[in-house]
């Protein structure tokens, strides 16, 4: 495990939990509608963090944290204004290196071809 690696999930360690991310976060404060089916920036940094992790197993258990962040907490709600990360009292960059970077992955493992086969083959050599 390298330095940079643990660097990349360390920023979001900093974060007080004040929730003025969620406060803030127009998806869900303008959208009653939204409530129930978006989990919000604070919890996807939470899920971004651990996914980010060099030590973090869920993928060797068969848990895929973005495919998870998408089809149960919303990621896709979030349409990146970056208003969570301008409150953020800590100058968390909540949006660049938690939001997009775990839409990303979610997006690839999803409709990215060659990770869809790579996949299919590691399930038929378990």
């Amino acid at each position: 495990m390298s330095q940079e690696d643990v660097e990349r999930s360390q920023e979001f360690r900093k974060c007080i939990e004040c929730f003025l991310c969620q406060d803030v976060c127009h998806v869900v404060r303008d959208h009653e509608e939204n409530k129930a089916a978006y989990a919000g920036p604070r919890f996807l940094m939470r899920i971004a963090e651990l996914d980010m992790h060099p030590l973090d197993a869920a993928a060797e258990q068969g848990l895929d944290r973005g495919r998870t962040a998408q089809d149960e907490h919303g990621l896709g709600y979030c349409n990146i204004t970056k208003c969570c990360t301008e409150v953020c009292p800590e100058g968390i960059r909540i949006t660049d290196n938690a939001l997009i970077p775990l839409k990303e992955r979610a997006v690839d493992r999803k409709y990215d071809p060659l990770v869809w086969l790579g996949s299919k083959i590691r399930r038929r050599s378990s």
